[in-house]
C-alpha cells in the first residue's frame, strides 16, 4: 500500500493544478483561524452588531478549548472541494491519457490502481486531520484563557469526525471520477448537485410540507456534512448540535461503503 502511495505522488508532484490546488487548501486552512480572529476584533472595535451583549464577540469562545475543535473542523471542511478536485483530475487523467490502460498491460492490476487511489485519500485525510490538529493547538495555546490539559482534549473527537469527513467526500469525488471519467464534467456535477441541487432537494424533503428531516439527512452529501454541525448557532442563544451523533455517523458509513465498493466494482467491470 506505501509503495502505490508512493507511486500516486510521483505522478503527482510534477502536476501543476496539483501545486495549484494544495497551495490555495494550504493557504486557506493557515489563514482562516487568524483571519476570524482579525475579523471579530474589528466588529467589536466598530461596533458592528450594536450594544446587545449577545452580539458581543468578545465573549464568544469561538478559539477556547472547548469549542474550538469543533469550529475549526466546520470551517475547515468547507475547503475540501480544493482535494477532492486533486482526486477527479487525478482520476480522470489517467482516463484522459490512457495511463490506466498501460499500467494494466504492464502488469498492474485494476485492484492496484483503485487501491493505490484509496491510499492517496487516506493520506490527503489524515494530513487535513493532522493540520487542524496543529493548528487547533496553535491558535487555542494562542487565544483560549484556559490551556488545562482537561480543556484541550474536551470534544478533540471532532478532529476524527474531520478526517473522515475529508475522506467521505473525496470517496464521493472518487466515485463519481470512476463513473463520468471526464474531469470537467465530473467536477461541474458535483458541485452543481453539492451545492444547488441537493440543498434545494433536502430543503423540501425536510420543510413544513414534507417534515421528513431523517430522510433529508440520508442524502449522500448532506450525510457528509452532519458529521459536523454548524457550532455558531449557540453564541447567539440557539439550538446547536455539539456533538457527533451515532445516527449521522451509521448514515455516513453506510454511504461511504457505497463509495468505497461501488467505485471498486465499476473499475472492474467496465472497460478502460
Amino acid at each position: 500500500m506505501f509503495n502505490l502511495l508512493q507511486i500516486e505522488l510521483a505522478k503527482l508532484w510534477p502536476a501543476k493544478y496539483f501545486r495549484i490546488l494544495t497551495a490555495l487548501w494550504l493557504i486557506a486552512f493557515i489563514s482562516i483561524p487568524f483571519a476570524t480572529n482579525s475579523l471579530l476584533d474589528w466588529i467589536q472595535a466598530n461596533n458592528i452588531l450594536g450594544q446587545n451583549p449577545i452580539f458581543d464577540p468578545s465573549i464568544w469562545p469561538i478559539f477556547d478549548f472547548e469549542d474550538i475543535w469543533q469550529n475549526l473542523a466546520y470551517i475547515y471542511k468547507m475547503i475540501t472541494i480544493f482535494m477532492t478536485f486533486i482526486i477527479i483530475i487525478s482520476v480522470t487523467n489517467e482516463y484522459d491519457y490512457k495511463t490506466i490502460r498501460q499500467n494494466v498491460i504492464d502488469g498492474f492490476s485494476k485492484k492496484q490502481f483503485w487501491l493505490s487511489k484509496i491510499s492517496l485519500i487516506i493520506c490527503f485525510s489524515l494530513l487535513a486531520g493532522l493540520m487542524l490538529l496543529v493548528l487547533g493547538l496553535i491558535v487555542g495555546y494562542s487565544l483560549s484563557p484556559v490551556v488545562d490539559a482537561a480543556f484541550v482534549m474536551k470534544n478533540i473527537e471532532f478532529v476524527l469526525a474531520y478526517i473522515f469527513q475529508v475522506f467521505y467526500l473525496m470517496m464521493f469525488a472518487f466515485f463519481l471520477s470512476i463513473l463520468i471519467k471526464r474531469a470537467g464534467i465530473t467536477i461541474a456535477i458535483m458541485v452543481f448537485w453539492i451545492y444547488i441541487i441537493e440543498p434545494i432537494i433536502t430543503g423540501i424533503v425536510a420543510g413544513p410540507l414534507l417534515d421528513m428531516p431523517l430522510i433529508a439527512n440520508s442524502f449522500p452529501v448532506e450525510a457528509g456534512w452532519n458529521l459536523i454541525h454548524m457550532p455558531f448557532k449557540k453564541y447567539l442563544l440557539l439550538q446547536a448540535q455539539d456533538f457527533i451523533s451515532i445516527q449521522d455517523i451509521t448514515i455516513a458509513i453506510a454511504w461511504c461503503s457505497v463509495f468505497f465498493w461501488g467505485s471498486y466494482a465499476l473499475l472492474v467491470k467496465r472497460d478502460l
